[in-house]
């Protein structure tokens, strides 16, 4: 599981959370606090907001082919981006940073 901090300005809510799933992902699922979606070579997707921060499980297929996993993880970023309000590089800074103070 991956958890990501909300960008100052950038509110954690269900409302927005439910409103990029469906501009993304087209299609989703929601039980109880979770919600599921699936895209390329994410075959299941499961999000939910919890504390103030983003907590994403996905499951992918390795054997797809090369363009579907460049799609799925451009479009994954893209997502991330708009909901939370970092890039894909201040993301993995962050996550650095994370693991070296541990």
């Amino acid at each position: 599981m991956r958890e990501y901090r909300f960008k100052r300005g950038y509110k954690a809510s269900e409302e927005r959370l439910e409103e990029l799933l469906k501009k993304f992902f087209k299609d989703y699922r929601r039980e109880g606090k979770f919600y599921f979606a699936s895209f390329g070579a994410m075959e299941v997707m499961k999000v939910w907001i919890e504390n103030g921060r983003l907590c994403v499980e996905t499951k992918t297929n390795p054997n797809v082919p090369e363009d579907v996993a460049i799609q799925t993880i451009k479009t994954y970023n893209k997502f991330l981006e708009e909901l939370t309000g970092y890039t894909a590089k201040e993301r993995a800074k962050m996550m650095k940073k994370e693991v070296e103070s541990e």
